[in-house]
């Protein structure tokens, strides 16, 4: 069977949504049933990609559906006295908040304009007019540094190039000066947004290259081609091998980082082919295929396309934040892929499995590292957010067209501690009470330590505890699998290794839990990882229920190792 396009992706994913747009040109979210922030502009513009890359004889039906929705976004920009949209949602009771997101709506008005003008619209002239007269002090909540602002700045350089702006390049210039005086680093090709999250600086970076593909040609070009080099470093270091982002902070696990990642890397490729380095346009081609392979798991089937890493229905709100809803989020997600398919993405580079080497270690302010070898991937986090993520690995991942991964924390619904893949100390024998080390708080002794052979890669890091305690944990990934040794130098314990996994994303196939002599096997349909430890076993405890992460619901094996040691070892490989 041929595995579906880019552009077959993107028709599924906007349809699924087309029932849900209302004769007012409205989007409303099949859930709340209302307009959520920047979901009726997003729809837009993906109904306007397809009127120019879907098939012929549906054109008219995309164009007057864009025409609608375009008509209803700018209508509500340009007022900023109208009622804000949906921006939080309630998983308890269902209560919906509201506040000015009209800053994320700008740069796809101005790309569905754009597209209807040239298809000849009627209506053309009459949406100039009225994007002519949005003034954004009034309508745009924030200003630059906020990443918010790079969105709304990437509109307005549209616009100023459209010649419907009372801006100009020196004010560009002078916005993009306020990013580049210290938020958004070249050198380090990452945008600081408090809490380090990897989403929004791949969400920043995106509309700041966005001005590059736009023709930007002010005084900064020359920061914002550097920062293209070493985004797009920073890119691919941080893109696991299943084609996610790797977690830290918020909105990980959120499609619309998949789509951003086709997005970024399809501009990355163009502007480096110009350029003729063909090593780079390689590795953005290819890097933006494995983002796609992942990107289009997340159809549900004859239901909407889903705005997070599952497959869950709607209603269950798993891994979901408060300000995530099917309406807006999901419709972002499918207009960066609509983004990339416009300017010429067709998934023709293949999404690698067999991943050289290679390691990346940060140290302040994100203490984080990522490690890549063949088809595995794993993400450390030693300073993580204490409402996202637990402490150490937060991702292995085991290359693209999966669903079985361990991809970020995994929280206990009710107790709303977070578990990785990793080890506990036990007072007393079997069963008894436990410490988990992914749910203390550590301090860094050292940078995380980042290490490339020939046949793999690594990572260490040394820490100690709020008590003074030390902790060591070291990682290593290979061609055959990914070895870990996480310990407590000096403090002979009870040892318990904690495996939460993955057991329900939606996909109508759960995770079997199979016992081994020296540890378990999750069994996902045809996909079969082993985990093992090199120590002996004497209890094993499943609990099936009542734990949750970003790509379903989970469950938690216990494995409560014999005699007291200074740490554990354990091993992670796929057997098919």
């Amino acid at each position: 069977m041929t595995s579906p396009s880019p552009l077959d992706v993107l028709t599924a994913g906007v349809e699924s949504y087309s029932p849900y747009l209302q004769g007012s040109g409205e989007l409303h979210d099949p859930v709340f049933d209302e307009p959520t922030q920047y979901g009726t502009a997003y729809h837009a513009l993906c109904q306007a990609v397809l009127a120019v890359t879907g098939p012929p004889a549906e054109r008219a039906r995309h164009l007057d559906n864009a025409r609608r929705a375009l008509d209803a976004a700018l209508t509500h920009t340009a007022d900023p006295t109208l009622e804000p949209t949906g921006s939080s949602f309630s998983r308890a009771n269902g209560s919906v908040r509201r506040s000015n997101h009209r800053d994320f709506t700008w740069p796809p008005i101005l790309k569905t304009f754009r597209i209807l003008r040239d298809a000849g619209d009627e209506r053309s002239a009459e949406f100039a007019e009225r994007i002519a007269a949005v003034d954004i002090t009034q309508s745009f909540r924030s200003r630059p540094p906020s990443n918010w602002a790079s969105v709304w700045l990437s509109g307005e350089w549209i616009r100023i190039r459209e010649g419907l702006s009372p801006h100009t390049v020196k004010d560009v210039d002078g916005w993009l000066g306020e990013f580049l005086a210290d938020l958004l680093r070249p050198d380090d090709g990452f945008y600081f947004e408090p809490g380090k999250p990897n989403s929004y600086d791949l969400f920043t970076r995106f509309h700041i290259a966005d001005l590059l593909v736009e023709g930007y040609d002010g005084r900064h070009r020359e920061d914002l081609e550097r920062l293209m080099a070493t985004g797009l470093a920073r890119s691919l270091a941080v893109q696991l091998s299943d084609g996610s982002l790797a977690s830290a902070h918020r909105s990980t696990g959120q499609t619309w980082t998949l789509g951003a990642q086709i997005a970024f890397f399809t501009q990355a490729e163009r502007f480096f082919s110009a350029r003729n380095d063909s090593t780079r346009a390689r590795q953005a081609g290819e890097a933006a295929s494995r983002a796609f392979t992942s990107m289009r798991r997340w159809q549900r089937p004859a239901s909407t396309f889903s705005p997070v890493e599952n497959l869950l229905p709607a209603g269950y709100r798993v891994g979901y934040e408060t300000y995530t809803g099917d309406g807006h989020y999901a419709n972002l997600a499918l207009a960066f892929l609509a983004c990339a398919v416009q300017a010429g993405f067709r998934a023709d580079k293949p999404a690698v499995l067999e991943r050289p080497p290679a390691v990346r270690a940060e140290h302040v302010p994100t203490f984080r590292g990522v490690a890549h070898t063949g088809r595995y991937s794993v993400a450390v986090n030693a300073d993580p957010a204490p409402a996202y993520d637990g402490f150490g690995i937060t991702d292995l991942t085991f290359g693209p067209g999966r669903h079985l991964q361990f991809a970020s924390s995994v929280r206990h619904v009710e107790s709303g501690g977070f578990l990785n893949l990793g080890s506990a100390t036990r007072a007393g024998g079997v069963r008894g009470e436990i410490d988990v080390l992914a749910q203390r708080t550590f301090t860094l002794d050292a940078p995380i330590e980042g290490t490339e052979r020939a046949d793999g890669a690594g990572l260490r890091l040394s820490a100690r505890g709020e008590d003074g305690a030390p902790y060591q944990l070291e990682v290593s990934v290979g061609p055959a699998g990914v070895e870990v040794e996480e310990s407590t130098p000096g403090v002979v314990a009870n040892r318990t290794l904690l495996i939460p996994y993955l057991r329900d994303l939606g996909s109508g196939t759960e995770t079997v839990v199979e016992r081994t002599p020296d540890g378990v096997r999750l069994v996902h349909g045809v996909e079969e990882i082993a985990i093992g430890v090199d120590a002996e076993v004497e209890a094993m405890v499943h609990l099936p229920y009542g734990f949750e992460n970003r790509r379903g619901l989970c469950g938690l094996v216990r494995l409560d190792l014999a005699g007291p040691a200074e740490g554990v070892r354990f091993h992670v490989a796929v057997v098919r």
